[in-house]
């Protein structure tokens, strides 16, 4: 009994782990089944139909006869000249036999053989016809008139020939029966013809069979890449668990370490000397760079699990930039860079985003112009675009990106990588961050940079209309194609946004 249960268990792990593929096996086998059986069912069913029209066929000949020679029935001679005409015009007419009653059998009186008129004609067609007062059809292979031997000989049994065989009564005009008609039509043309079509049907259905069955291996692979994608899935899953988990564990001890080394360097436990203070001083900064480490790889895994959330309201961007300009002020001082805001003309119109996150875009573009220009300028500046949009531009004079640097700017972990930049630290995980969260506020990104002469980087938000009424409060983007058109007129093309700096 547990002997059975585990070989149980056992079959139903491996189905678990290998349903794609069996289930693949069941297509290879069950689909090509399927086509050969409707094939046969479809040709099948198409030779009844043929068989059963050519019976028509048949019995229309001999009411056509019936008829048209009520008027002859006692002249058998007019009745041999009859049916020696209708089988000049059918030549698929092989044997046409009037006979009469003779007692308790039947005698031929008229047959397109003359060696078969005047003979008995035997056989239960001709009983059934006669008493029973109704047509009969059947096939045979026999093509012999009713006076002569009806038993099949080997060579007729072997050919592929077929006759429909038609017994039935004629009446003269006050219906009474006179004689029986007996007549039999070769099929040989039709049947020709439904050999051909056969054939070619066969073949067809052996190339859709192996196109089905080629398809269906194909399709094998990708069932494998399939649980390969999913495996794949499942890793890639753990590893953002694993770094969720990993940067939670690591946050609340390194600001504890922040933390107390903060106090060293203030004297809270006293003044310490020169050369372990730039130790301390040292190791602050290098805790610093890991916390900022922690916090990326902590907002990766809220974007990447959509845990991160904005809380949109109504803002003026020049507030923010000023904060952020006066912020960063020192670390251009540092580099003795040439910083600052260009203020605009007017005031600016407010847009519709989450305060805390705009700032940290700002900042991230900001702190990236600064980090990659070694010397000359960082400029920021505002303006209102005539697409309803707010435009925030950080120009720097720095190092500057090829095109191909540009179209990988926004992916995960990527750093431009030169010469000039292998010291520069970064995670390359702030650009992303970056973009997802402007994404998420409505807003675009356009990067312009020369190497070696400059970038310039441009994030735009759709501004508030200041109006009253159900419209107050609306964004730009949130209005019609056609209230846009109505009131800026036609819609200017924009570029691709490529990214927004060199995170």
């Amino acid at each position: 009994m547990a002997k059975d249960k585990t070989r149980a268990a056992s079959v139903s792990v491996f189905f678990r782990k290998n349903w794609q593929v069996i289930y693949a096996a069941v297509l290879i086998l069950l689909v090509p089944v399927t086509i050969v059986m409707n094939t046969f069912f479809v040709i099948n069913r198409f030779s009844r139909t043929v068989d059963v029209e050519l019976q028509r066929t048949a019995l229309l000949i001999g009411k056509m006869l019936n008829v048209t020679s009520t008027d002859i029935f006692s002249d058998t001679a007019a009745l041999q000249e009859r049916i020696e005409k209708i089988a000049e015009v059918i030549p698929e007419v092989r044997s046409m036999d009037i006979l009469a009653k003779d007692g308790e059998d039947f005698q031929v009186v008229a047959s397109l053989y003359e060696d078969s008129i005047g003979r008995p004609a035997h056989g239960r067609h001709n009983i059934l016809a006669w008493y029973d007062d109704q047509a009969i059809a059947y096939l045979t292979k026999s093509a012999r008139p009713a006076g002569m031997e009806q038993t099949l000989t080997p060579a007729e049994a072997r050919s592929e020939e077929r006759f429909w065989g038609v017994v039935m009564p004629l009446h003269d005009q006050d219906d009474e029966k006179m004689y029986l008609l007996s007549t039999k039509i070769s099929l040989d043309v039709i049947d020709s013809l439904v050999r051909d079509n056969l054939f070619w049907s066969y073949i067809w259905l052996a190339i859709t069979v192996l196109i089905v069955v080629l398809v269906l291996s194909s399709n094998t692979r990708l069932f494998q890449y399939a649980t390969l994608y999913k495996k794949l899935k499942e890793v890639d899953q753990m590893k953002d668990d694993f770094i969720s988990m990993a940067s939670h564990e690591l946050r609340a001890p390194i600001t504890a370490v922040r933390g107390y080394l903060s106090l060293f360097l203030e004297g809270a436990f006293g003044q310490l000397e020169e050369k372990p203070n730039q130790i301390l001083k040292t190791t602050f900064q290098i805790a610093t760079h890991l916390n900022t480490l922690v916090e990326d790889l902590l907002e990766v895994s809220r974007l990447e699990q959509g845990r991160l959330k904005v809380e949109t309201a109504p803002l003026s961007a020049e507030e923010v930039v000023d904060e952020v300009v006066e912020e960063m002020s020192f670390e251009a001082e540092k580099k003795k860079l040439a910083f600052g805001y260009k203020r605009p003309a007017e005031p600016l119109p407010k847009i519709n985003v989450d305060r805390s996150r705009f700032k940290q875009v700002i900042i991230n573009f900001v702190s990236n112009a600064i980090k990659y220009t070694p010397s000359g300028s960082v400029t920021v500046t505002t303006e209102v675009k005539d697409d309803g949009m707010l435009e925030i531009k950080v120009t720097d004079t720095g190092l500057g990106m090829s095109a191909e640097q540009r179209e990988k700017l926004f992916q995960k972990f990527y750093r431009v990588k030169t010469d000039q930049t292998r010291d520069i630290p970064g995670t390359g995980l702030g650009l992303w961050i970056t973009h997802q969260i402007v994404e998420l506020m409505k807003g675009r990104i356009y990067v312009d940079s020369i190497e070696k002469v400059g970038t310039q980087i441009s994030v735009s938000f759709p501004i508030i209309r200041e109006t009253s009424g159900p419209e107050a409060g609306i964004t730009d983007t949130d209005r019609t194609a056609d209230q846009k058109a109505a009131e800026t007129g036609p819609e200017k093309d924009e570029a691709t946004p490529e990214g927004a700096g060199q995170g």
